[in-house]
């Protein structure tokens, strides 16, 4: 017999490696369709769909011709579906085309682009991959050098194609996701061929779409009124409905036509007529043929359906105009015509503003060594991350002065929908600043940052450790900086405990614990005022009121903390020790609040008002004592109500605590709140005031030999004869003047000379303490001391002669310190 030839030997093992791949096929697709099912998409696998695209986008008024606007694409796409719920996207043959006219009928006429090749050539450079697993969310896999202005018109492709399988039902709203982002979407089945849906139609409102958003234009910190894209963004109307006829046997879109319509509704006509802007979208099928290939590899790059933005690069004729009309600003202080600066500058702002984040690098340089102020001032309003960015990194980079620094960052803090990069900038220069504008800028960034990005990123986690790490060891660290903190962290409270918890456990054991002074126990008490108030939360602050060994101004802010959102049992608890307290100013302070608890119209405290009614039941409150000389709470308010609206109420609220050692008030506060239109009472605006050890200075201000009686005296006598003797004899009388005393002639060396009199008194008695804030819808502008006030003093008496002159040198020096860790930013 022969032997076998090679051929044939080699057959058998060929039919097993062809059966096991086949097998190994099959379980790679029965997996695939364990996360596809076969009803999740209407394209069957191993198809290629070729369809004819059309899109037209146009805008201005229907019925003039020459306000209108036209730009036409067609191309050739071929969708292949290599596995279930997996495609490929290849788009050719393109033509761009543009208006030139229009004809009798109104008809824009259009002819081809001169960049149509360069765009053709674009488009069908890549494929692009995309999958939608289980039929629902669209990821896209498109090629690191595709351009995202192509990857948006194939964006917009693929989001007309997609259409969800149809139900039984006739009328539905789905959830699907679409180049706006996910939308609600009323989905209608119009027509059926037995129970094979035929005809779709679909729309939508695209601003309730979650990725819907306005483009937002540079704004000035400085600007009165600033946010207010969103709020303009609603007076344009948005709508995309689409129109799809399917393959009655295989179910397959045949044609597609989507109409998106952007109406500006201030200029409308009935809301359908007016300022337009349109795009048409139109596939139409030609060829359904079968493929071979079931490869489909996933890039490394994943993005979603939904469009980016896309920011054209800064020509260098752009960046030439910008330093143009810098010079042109400089020369008008030369020239002295200064009436056409306001335009000048403001070009330059806008200029500024439409240059790429590389054009404002290099041209930096150039600008500062034109005029360095007037780069800075415009840096400052043109608003864009690529002006504040550098704007912060330059003055740190030349060591500018601190005051400088801080009023900077504090302006630039103000712009509403601040970038990472901005607001990782303002957090770099608070750290290095320490300072108590920068550190306040921060706090308002954090709070702008976050209402447009509401999970925790990279920045915000490391500036809520950064704060925490500042209390630790029960905020015992540097007593001035440590009360900063907790101030800046009760500004951004909500923010902070969203992103950390931990930072709230760190904040109650400094109210707990009695090793920092009551400065710092009161100002960590007050930084919990925007976090959510809980159950473990209101036990501690409750055990601190009932603490008869803490003094009483920690246990009424403790109490006031409380009474946002006391439960029965707290309150419960308060009126039954109440009546037998010994401290008399918590007493009256307490009964006061709670009197005006019940006899309040504010409509956000009426389930308060039940709780505080039900706990009197079995108590009484104490007698309110002389305001006088005893801590009280003050309320005035106003309820009304509106026809067709909500009611609304207004509320002006005052606290005063008194010294228990004398009848000096060491605490005031003064807030008025509204509550209209349903929405939640808002805290319109809050000035608060606290000190002490102000005994020998009122001695030294109104005693008897004090600044102020001594002033009057000596004025008595400069305008002696000047005023009716009835009105001098009871001034004389009041202030023991006679006219035989000898008084200073010169009338400001006299002034002067009190003054420095009161400064010397000053310096020997005991230095008092003060501090007051404002706070304006909630948000913590600033604060000042008492030694702020005391350096605008000597920069005051920086002009007097003699003894009373400080050096200019000393003077400038107090200044910064003024500014940088004592002024109100």
């Amino acid at each position: 017999m022969d032997p076998p030839r090679p051929a044939l030997l080699a057959l058998p093992a060929l039919l097993l490696l062809l059966l096991a791949g086949a097998r190994a096929e099959e379980e790679m697709l029965e997996n695939v369709s364990l996360v596809c099912p076969k009803d999740a998409t209407r394209f069957k696998h191993l198809r290629k769909y070729t369809y004819n695209y059309e899109a037209e986008s146009s805008s201005g008024v229907p019925g003039t011709a020459d306000s209108r606007s036209a730009t036409r694409i067609n191309c050739k796409v071929e969708l292949e579906v290599p596995q279930l719920c997996s495609f490929i996207l290849k788009t050719s043959q393109c033509i761009l085309k543009e208006v030139y006219g229009f004809n009798p009928e109104g008809k824009a006429l259009l002819k081809k682009t001169k960049n149509s090749e360069e765009f053709a050539a674009a488009m069908s450079r890549y494929e692009l991959k995309l999958a939608i697993p289980e039929g629902k969310q669209v990821f896209l896999y498109p090629e690191k050098d595709e351009p995202t202005y192509i990857l948006n018109i194939k964006r917009g492709i693929i989001s007309a194609l997609l259409v969800p399988p149809e139900t039984e039902e006739a009328k539905q709203v789905l959830f699907l996701d679409t180049v706006y982002g996910n939308c609600s979407t009323h989905f209608t089945v119009k027509t059926r061929k037995g129970n094979v849906a035929t005809e779709i139609s679909t729309e939508r409102d695209l601003g309730q779409c979650d990725r819907f958003k306005p483009i937002r234009t540079g704004i000035s910190p400085l600007a009165l009124i600033k946010g207010m894209t969103r709020p303009l963004s609603t007076l344009i109307s948005s709508s995309q409905s689409c129109q799809y006829t399917l393959d009655a046997k295989r179910k397959h879109v045949a044609e597609a036509i989507c109409k998106e319509q952007h109406l500006f509704l201030p200029f409308s006509y009935k809301n359908k007529y007016g300022m337009v802007a349109q795009v048409t979208q139109t596939l139409k099928l030609e060829d359904t043929p079968k493929i071979n290939s079931r490869f489909f590899g996933e890039g490394t790059k994943k993005m979603g359906l939904a469009f980016e933005s896309t920011k054209s690069t800064s020509p260098p004729k752009q960046a030439e105009a910008v330093l143009k009309t810098l010079q042109e600003l400089k020369k008008l202080t030369i020239s002295e015509q200064n009436i056409q600066r306001a335009n000048l500058f403001n070009k330059l702002v806008t200029e500024l503003r439409g240059l790429s984040d590389e054009a404002v690098t290099s041209l930096l340089p150039q600008l500062i060594e034109v005029s360095s102020p007037i780069t800075l001032q415009a840096l400052v309003q043109c608003g864009q991350p690529q002006c504040s960015t550098h704007i912060l990194q330059w003055l740190k980079r030349v060591h500018a002065n601190p005051l400088l620094i801080d009023v900077v960052t504090y302006l630039v803090a103000l712009i509403p929908e601040p970038s990472a990069q901005q607001l990782r900038e303002i957090f770099n220069m608070a750290r290095d600043q320490r300072s108590r504008a920068t550190l306040y800028a921060l706090s308002h960034a954090v709070n702008n940052y976050h209402k447009t990005n509401p999970t925790g990123t990279q920045e915000l986690l490391d500036i809520a450790n950064y704060l925490m790490e500042q209390i630790q060891d029960d905020c015992t660290g540097d007593e001035d900086y440590t009360y900063l903190i907790l101030r800046v962290i009760g500004n951004m409270g909500q923010t902070m405990e969203q992103l950390t918890p931990e930072l709230k456990s760190s904040i109650l054991k400094c109210v707990q614990s009695t090793k920092p002074s009551l400065m710092i126990q009161k100002a960590a008490i007050q930084a919990l005022r925007k976090m959510e108030p809980k159950d473990k939360d209101q036990e501690v602050l409750l055990q601190t009121f009932l603490d008869d060994a803490s003094p009483g101004d920690k246990r009424l802010a403790a109490y006031l903390m409380l009474m946002r959102s006391p439960s029965q049992a707290d309150i419960n608890k308060i009126v039954q020790i109440l009546p037998w307290e010994q401290n008399e100013q918590v007493k009256n302070f307490v009964a006061s609040h709670i009197a005006n608890i019940l006899n309040s119209e504010e409509l956000d405290i009426q389930d308060l008002k039940k709780l505080v009614k039900e706990a009197l039941k079995e108590s009484q409150l104490p007698t309110v004592m002389d305001f006088r000389k005893f801590s009280r709470n003050y309320q005035l308010y106003k309820s009304v109500s509106l026809p067709s609206l909500d009611p609304a109420s207004a509320k002006i609220e005052g606290n005063l605590i008194f010294d228990p050692n004398n009848y000096l008030p060491k605490e005031s506060m003064l807030k008025t709140t509204l509550t209209a239109f349903g929405f939640a009472s808002a805290d319109l605006i809050e000035i608060g005031l606290e000190g002490k050890g102000f005994e020998p200075t009122l001695e030294a201000l109104f005693g008897k030999q004090g600044f102020f009686p001594d002033s009057v005296n000596k004025a008595l006598y400069w305008v002696n004869g000047q005023v009716p003797d009835g009105v001098s004899k009871v001034l004389v009388d009041h202030f023991g003047y006679t006219k035989d005393d000898k008084h200073e002639q010169d009338m400001v060396n006299g002034i002067m000379l009190s003054v420095e009199k009161l400064i010397k008194d000053l310096k020997s008695k005991e230095v008092p303490e003060a501090r007051a804030y404002l706070r304006i819808l909630g948000e913590e502008l600033g604060f000042a001391s008492l030694h702020d006030l005391q350096l605008l003093g000597k920069l005051l008496l920086m002009d007097r002669p003699d003894s009373l002159t400080i050096p200019a040198a000393q003077a400038r020096k107090d200044a910064c310190t003024f500014f940088r860790d004592g002024g109100l930013p």
